[in-house]
């Protein structure tokens, strides 16, 4: 497959979805946030695909006549972050921003305003200057000449000594090299999440193995293309990337090849390997820490944890017990296990091997941990509402 031949026809149905909605806005609800209420109790947006589409459309062919669809296209963003992403930013609402901004009217301040405000990650993520990029000067008057809830808070934000035009301009550089207006001047791995928010999962994966040929093989690079691909469902490539990425991690911190092999462990059961599975967690026990308390006591919760998950899978019923059996000494010891979903898969696993003993003292662990759980987190609010103490 060819990058150059993938890149034109990706972009095709996103420019004439684009083309579409200059010539006629009566289209644009086609491209507004739809919630959809899934089977697992989730919301997804139906119209997301095609919204970043024309925003990446938008990207590569910029007019200033585009104001208002643009306008339209980061309210839409806003409401999706709103309704179904309780935390985390990513390029789509970072793109819809610039672009806006790019335009440089002192009235989208507000637009933007919503958009920093939206959770803790995109005050944290979603940069002050898209406020000021029709001048400070003005954006200050705007500001001073409204009766808006958040007045006050823009005002201590925006007129911090530190906050120059030039920085501004600076800043609107940093994004136009971030955002680039021309399609070749395009990371392939930019290329990549692209295609995958297309649903184009076969050019995703080459775009992103592309880039990753180009790069040197470390383990920063390797982690990236390995999540990619198991992202995409690629599952055995993932596979083979961990392994490379076990190859080359220099383990530098306690408990650094006991993550890198459960996560390889966890590659090898979401690819029905559940032999080759077994076998990666009986290297981890290997190299886990003695001490199952403290630091290392997440780390120990996962493992067993993954062990839970991988036992059932065992087609022979008598492995499967002693491998149920296994897992639960590994269990033994380890502390507050209210937390990251073990007994869960202790249960799970139990049910499907046919163990009722063990079943019946999984679920008395379950509500004593929960139990447990909620009083630790009472006295951790409690603590919190009392304030620091002084001695």
């Amino acid at each position: 497959m060819n990058t150059a031949d993938e890149q034109d026809r990706l972009l095709c149905g996103p420019r004439m979805d684009l083309e579409r909605a200059r010539r006629d806005p009566e289209t644009w609800p086609e491209l507004a946030f739809l919630a959809e209420h899934t089977d697992e109790g989730s919301v997804i947006d139906r119209n997301k695909a095609a919204r970043l589409g024309v925003l990446w459309a938008l990207q590569y062919d910029r007019r200033p006549e585009d104001l208002e669809l643009l306008r339209f296209l980061l309210q839409q963003e806003i409401t999706f972050y709103q309704e179904v992403v309780p935390w985390g930013l990513a390029s789509d609402l970072t793109l819809a921003g610039f672009l806006v901004a790019e335009q440089r009217q002192v009235e989208d301040l507000w637009l933007h305003w919503t958009a920093k405000n939206i959770s803790f990650d995109t005050a944290l993520g979603y940069h002050l200057y898209h406020l000021l990029t029709g001048g400070i000067t003005a954006a200050v008057e705007a500001v001073r000449a409204s009766a808006h809830p958040d007045r006050g808070r823009i005002l201590g934000d925006i007129t911090s000594d530190r906050h120059t035009d030039a920085a501004v301009e600076q800043w609107l550089n940093e994004q136009r090299a971030q955002f680039p207006a021309t399609p070749a001047d395009e990371s392939l791995k930019s290329w990549a999440h692209h295609a995958a928010s297309l649903g184009e999962r076969e050019a995703s994966r080459v775009f992103m193995t592309e880039w990753a040929s180009g790069e040197p093989r470390t383990e920063d690079t390797l982690n990236t293309l390995q999540f990619h691909l198991a992202q995409l469902g690629y599952l055995t490539e993932a596979v083979a990337v961990q392994r490379e990425v076990i190859t080359v991690s220099d383990a530098s911190w306690p408990g650094a090849r006991a993550f890198n092999l459960l996560t390889l462990a966890r590659l090898q059961r979401r690819a029905d390997d559940a032999s080759s599975a077994w076998e990666t967690l009986e290297e981890i026990h290997d190299v886990m820490p003695p001490d199952k308390q403290g630091l290392r006591a997440g780390l120990w919760r996962h493992f067993v944890k993954e062990c839970f998950l991988v036992a059932p899978l065992t087609p022979d019923d008598s492995t499967a017990r002693r491998r149920l059996a296994v897992s639960d000494e590994h269990l033994r010891g380890i502390p507050r296990l209210w937390m990251d979903g073990v007994l869960d898969a202790a249960i799970t696993a139990a049910e499907e091997v046919g163990d009722p003993q063990t079943l019946h003292r999984y679920r008395t662990l379950q509500r004593a941990a929960a139990c447990e759980g909620e009083q630790e987190v009472s006295q951790a609010t409690r603590r919190a509402a009392s304030g620091p103490t002084t001695s």
